[in-house]
This record gives structure tokens, C-alpha cells and sequence, in this order.
């Protein structure tokens, strides 16, 4: 899977780990930035021919490409749970997100691509007629995040590939295996040489740097960073960010029924997806008998005795500490720990915070962890204020009323709201 480059003596090493059991899975060398500068120039030279290739010629390629990883997914997916600590099965569901992307361009590419239909101007001292077509960026660079690090460099990649771009690919330094196996798939089939990789902390700054347009997924601190430095350039970028999703639970809900959802919608996949439930705001009447039921749901998950509560594998132990980081902030300003609450090397328990302020850490930054802080609102109006406070990809709430819960919805600033459902929370949507 692994191959150094020839300047690999005089760069910095990646050494990856399993986070499940701590092995060494893989060493590769990071790019430095003259080597990244260089790999953008073989890209620009070979995007012309690319380019020229046509939209039904580039689909041939892809298609190539998609038979390949096909014919490969078990080594793929194998090495995704390991590097991820994803399991076998949402490891698997992640490949599948990244083929049902390839499959959507690769079909529709062409009629995308197409010309508008040309109309008249009827301006008569302007030009009698329009046409709107479009012009591939040269080279588009993608940054990937270490959650979905396969599905999102497919998201980015294939589309502008398709449009006759070429692109060059830096994921995260903690999940770079994958990925890098994959690109090299490209190179296999004997396809163009316009998909490329590069590794380490300098080459993502360099490719922002270098790409006539850039694709970001990660933390919008990195993403504003990542959007100045393009807007300094006046190349655009296109910014995949997370942030605090939210669950609203009003008075008159389920408290069994909204508790088991939010439990999955907050621990599925460790809660390391963006579309995560980071946030529970409960209204005080049903507050006591909700968090009652949630502590018993969060303490089931997973879980293969009565009363265990199961350790949450966690892709870096840097991250681990991270979300340690966030609960001691929590308990310091008088958070209650419920359960859970500790972890160490890549394994965070899952943990319900009760009595959370809406000043604490855990409910102001991205935690991308196993942890629901749940907080006390008095009223409606207050719900809908605490919830728009923090930018959210989604939200959920719940209650017996739908027509209230629709009335409440409409009020919340998430891309995407959903009633009583909280399959929104763990879809990825692209």
C-alpha cells in the first residue's frame, strides 16, 4: 500500500496507528512544500489534455475507476475501519456513500456540462444572443477531515475531475492511508495522470496556496483560516464545515421514545460525524423525567450486558483529550456528570452532562464525541434563542404536538430540521 518518494529521506514522517489496538498500521513521508509545488505543476500540464478529453471521455475513466474500487472494497473498507476505528460495517457504509457519489456524476456528468440553451437578447445595442458554458479550474485542491475521510475525498474529487479538472488530494495526517491507497487505484488503471496526493501539517497551507480553487472539510476554525487565505488569492473554495447540532425536547414529548433517538443521534459512530446531536435543550417541565430515560438509553448502547457502559473508540488520542478537555470545563462551571465522563488513549465513555450552560466549552465548540450535555430551558422562546446561538448542519425536536413541532422548526436557523425523526442526524447529505 505504502511507497516513500525519493526526497523521502530529507521529509518528516506520518506514522499511523490503529485505534483500536494501538499498532502501527503504516509510516509515509509528509510533502514538503517545494514537493507539493511541484505536483501542482505536473497537474496543470497534464489538466489540458484532460480537459480536451471531453465529458464522455472522462466518464469512461471513472468508470474504470469505479470498477476498481469495487473490485477492491474489502481491502478498502478493512483498511478505513482500521485507520478510523470505524467498525467493519460503518466502515462498509462509508465505501457505499463514496460509489453512490461516483455513480450520481458519472451518469449525469454530461447533460451538467452541457451548454445552456441559447436565447435571444432582447437588448437591441447588446448581443443578439447568450450562451453560458463553463471553464474546469486547472488544478482544484481537496482537504479532507479525518471523519468520512474516504466518502468526502470521493464527494470533491470525482466531481471536479469529471468537469476536467485535475485535482490534488491532502486528507487529514491522521487518517492518510485510505485515501492514498485509493488515489493510487487511479494510477493503476493507467488512468491520466491528473489525481494526486500529498501528505503532512505544510502541504495543506501550500495546496490553498497553489489550487485555482479549493474544496475544505473540516472545523470552521480551519475553514476560516482556510477561506481568508483563498480570499487573499481570489480563488474561490467551497468550505464543508461542522458544528453543534441540535435536539430540541419540548414538555409534552416522549420521553422514552425522544431519548432513544437522541441517544443514537448523538453515539452512533462515536459521534464523530458532523451531523452529530451535540446539543439537548429540554424544557423544564419534562426535564427531570427525559434525562432519567436518557441515562438509561446511553447506558444500553452498545452495550452487550445489563448496566455496562461501553468505551467509544475515538480515531486520535489527541481528539480524546480534546473531549476530556471539554467535560472538565463543563464539570468546573457546574455541569454534572450523569455517566460516563472519562477516557484515555482512544477510548472516551459515553457521557450525559445534566445541568449545562450554555457558556460551557461542550456546548460552544465542536466536540465530535460521545457526549450529550443536556440543558434546563424554561420556555419556548428561550429554546429556539439557545438553539440559534451556534451554527448547527441540523436540528431535531420532538414532541406529541407535530403542528407545535412544525411552528418550532420553522423558527430554527439549521440547514435542515427535522420532527420527531432523527435519521437526519445520521444521513450524509452532499
Amino acid at each position: 500500500m505504502l511507497s516513500a518518494h525519493p526526497d523521502a529521506a530529507r521529509n518528516a514522517w506520518i506514522t499511523v496507528t490503529a485505534p483500536d489496538d494501538g499498532r502501527t498500521l503504516g509510516t509515509l513521508p509528509m510533502h514538503t512544500p517545494d514537493r507539493v509545488r511541484a505536483v501542482i505543476g505536473g497537474l496543470r500540464d497534464a489538466q489540458t489534455a484532460w480537459r480536451t478529453m471531453g465529458a464522455v471521455g472522462r466518464v469512461r475513466w471513472l468508470t474504470r475507476f469505479r470498477d476498481w474500487l469495487l473490485a477492491n472494497e474489502e481491502a478498502i473498507t478493512a483498511s478505513l475501519a482500521a485507520e478510523t476505528g470505524k467498525s467493519v460495517a460503518e466502515a462498509l457504509r462509508e465505501f457505499r456513500f463514496g460509489i453512490d457519489a461516483l455513480d450520481y456524476h458519472r451518469t449525469r456528468g454530461a447533460d451538467f456540462l452541457g451548454p445552456h440553451r441559447l436565447r435571444r437578447n432582447r437588448m437591441p445595442s447588446a448581443s443578439m444572443h447568450l450562451a453560458i458554458a463553463y471553464r474546469p479550474c486547472a488544478v482544484v485542491g481537496v482537504l479532507t477531515s479525518w471523519i468520512y475521510p474516504l466518502a468526502s475525498t470521493l464527494f470533491d474529487a470525482v466531481p471536479a475531475l469529471l468537469a476536467g479538472s485535475a485535482v490534488v488530494v491532502k486528507p487529514s495526517s491522521v487518517t492518510p492511508l485510505t485515501v492514498r491507497a485509493v488515489l493510487a487505484g487511479w494510477t493503476q488503471i493507467g488512468a491520466p495522470p491528473v489525481l494526486q496526493f500529498v501528505a503532512g501539517h505544510k502541504a495543506g497551507p501550500t495546496v490553498v496556496d497553489g489550487a485555482d480553487y479549493v474544496h475544505f472539510s473540516g472545523s470552521p476554525e480551519i475553514g476560516r483560516v482556510v477561506a481568508l487565505r483563498a480570499a487573499a488569492r481570489l480563488v474561490p473554495c467551497r468550505l464543508e464545515i461542522g458544528g453543534k447540532s441540535a435536539a430540541v425536547v419540548l414538555a409534552d414529548a416522549d420521553p422514552e421514545a425522544a431519548a432513544a433517538a437522541i441517544a443514537l443521534g448523538g453515539l452512533a459512530e462515536s459521534g464523530q460525524t458532523c451531523r452529530s446531536i451535540e446539543r439537548v435543550f429540554v424544557e423544564s417541565a419534562g426535564y427531570d423525567a427525559f434525562v432519567e430515560r436518557l441515562v438509561a438509553a446511553v447506558t444500553a448502547y452498545g452495550a452487550t450486558d445489563p448496566g455496562e457502559l461501553r468505551g467509544a473508540v475515538l480515531t486520535s488520542s489527541a481528539h480524546v483529550r480534546y473531549v476530556h478537555d471539554q467535560v472538565r470545563d463543563a464539570r468546573a462551571k457546574g455541569a454534572i456528570v450523569r455517566l460516563g465522563g472519562t477516557g484515555g488513549g482512544h477510548v472516551f465513555e459515553p457521557t450525559v452532562l445534566v445541568d449545562a450552560e450554555p457558556t460551557m466549552r461542550v456546548l460552544t465548540q465542536q466536540t465530535l464525541g460521545p457526549i450529550l450535555p443536556v440543558v434546563r430551558v424554561e420556555n419556548r422562546e428561550r429554546v429556539i434563542a439557545l438553539a440559534n446561538e451556534a451554527f448547527g448542519p441540523c436540528a431535531s425536536v420532538w414532541t406529541t404536538d407535530e403542528a407545535a413541532g412544525a411552528a418550532l422548526a420553522e423558527r430554527l436557523n439549521a440547514a435542515q430540521v427535522g420532527v420527531n425523526d432523527m435519521s437526519l442526524h445520521l444521513m450524509e447529505v452532499e
